[in-house]
């Protein structure tokens, strides 16, 4: 049996200025559900709890399901009230906040492969005890190019899981992020970082896995092998994790 991957979403009414429906839609990038499939997993949308009273019970059930938790990036912000300075995690998304954070905890404990792109790099860092940097709207790091094409380097730091995996001491990648992360949780180290200082992979230093990515590297699997690398590992832990259980 493969590996079943909890692939969380967004919610149309924390994220379309336009949507003013109390219902919405819940909805996630087919390029996610795509990389997991290409890797050997059966992905599995997870729909967001909004219930505050179930909430904590949903998760511990969904955790006990699945065998690998994926979180996804997006989800826009451009109806909220302009600000100097960039809204938080929990200020953009407030629902989709809550349950990812409950998710992430339960899974945590029990030793799940964990997988955060983008937003969900971001939300692993702040969940579990690291700092954003909410100061300033980070410039240079969203490419106009197509997800598909990588647009600048990073460096891959010397003794970290991801140095192990890619084989390389630089890669390529893309970028649709305009906040970063301002240092990683106890616990964790930035295993990739940018030429102009910006963290762009993190990974934990005591779970078996726990990784974020700040590119996307489901958008880059058919064009980079070092991208597809990052998804086939993720999914080969999964793949351990639910032999075990």
């Amino acid at each position: 049996m493969k590996p079943l991957i909890g692939v969380s979403c967004a919610w149309s009414v924390e994220t379309w200025s336009s949507d003013e429906s109390q219902d919405g839609y819940l909805y996630v990038g087919k390029e996610y559900v795509d990389a997991v499939l290409d890797s050997g997993g059966i992905p599995f949308v997870l729909p967001i709890v909004s219930n505050e009273e179930i909430l904590k019970a949903v998760a511990m059930d969904i955790v006990s399901v699945i065998d690998g938790l994926l979180l996804s990036g997006g989800g826009s912000v451009e109806g909220m009230p302009s600000k100097p300075t960039r809204p938080t995690l929990i200020e953009q998304q407030p629902i989709r906040y809550q349950f990812e954070k409950e998710l992430l905890l339960h899974a945590r404990e029990k030793g799940m492969p964990i997988f955060g792109i983008c937003r969900g790099c971001q939300m692993i860092a702040e969940v579990f005890g690291g700092k954003m940097n909410y100061s300033c709207f980070l410039q240079g790091h969203r490419q106009k190019e197509p997800g598909d094409r990588p647009t600048h380097s990073i460096k891959i730091m010397d003794n970290t899981k991801a140095r192990q995996v890619v084989q390389v001491d630089s890669m390529m990648v893309n970028s649709f992020h305009v906040q970063c992360i301002d240092f990683v949780p106890e616990g964790f180290v930035a295993s990739g970082i940018s030429d102009d200082g910006v963290i762009e992979m993190i990974e934990s230093t005591v779970d078996p896995f726990v990784w974020g990515t700040q590119f996307h590297p489901e958008e880059m699997r058919l064009s980079s092998e070092l991208a597809k690398r990052i998804i086939d590992f993720f999914i080969k832990k999964a793949q351990t994790y639910k032999q075990s259980r």
